[in-house]
């Protein structure tokens, strides 16, 4: 089968939203930030903080959920050139074929080079390890059955 098309740059900036706020080491983070910032307003509710080290804490808070929600994105996709061109992708029972509008270049990937699969609403995130993935809209299928024989495929193959 054979698809083509270019990435949405909102609906790409959430889906690498979704995979930076998966990873343990973010959810770890997150965790502790909100146990610290429930005890610094525990601490503040019974006079133990003072209002400069609340003010202090919640702002770190902000600035970190700000990196982490939309610098970290953005940073990721304008690093990242594949996700302003046009993708041509035709896949089969062996694997996939991606070539770009920018160049004659074809790279074979075997479906044996992925780790595993995540299906969102808008998005097949193909994992080659914990940190690297192809994305693949699906908004790029013309119909939903489409759709779901490539998740089926995926599931086959991926697993």
């Amino acid at each position: 089968m054979h698809l083509e098309f270019s990435y949405n740059k909102e609906e790409v900036l959430n889906a690498l939203r979704h995979h930076f706020m998966q990873r343990g080491e973010i959810k770890v983070f997150r965790n502790t930030l909100i146990i610290l910032l429930l005890a610094t307003l525990g601490g503040y509710v019974f006079h133990l903080v003072t209002p400069q080290a609340l003010t202090g804490i919640a702002i770190m808070v902000v600035l970190l959920v700000l990196v982490f929600w939309y610098m970290l994105p953005i940073s990721t996709y304008n690093k990242a050139a594949t996700f302003k061109d046009n993708i041509q992708l035709q896949y089969s029972e062996e694997g996939m074929v991606i070539s770009t509008g920018r160049s004659e270049y074809q790279r074979s990937i075997s479906w044996n080079n992925f780790s595993r699969v995540v299906e969102t609403k808008t998005f097949f995130f193909l994992y080659k390890d914990k940190k690297s993935f192809f994305l693949i809209p699906t908004s790029a299928f013309e119909s939903e059955a489409e759709k779901r024989r490539f998740g089926h495929l995926l599931q086959q193959k991926v697993g």
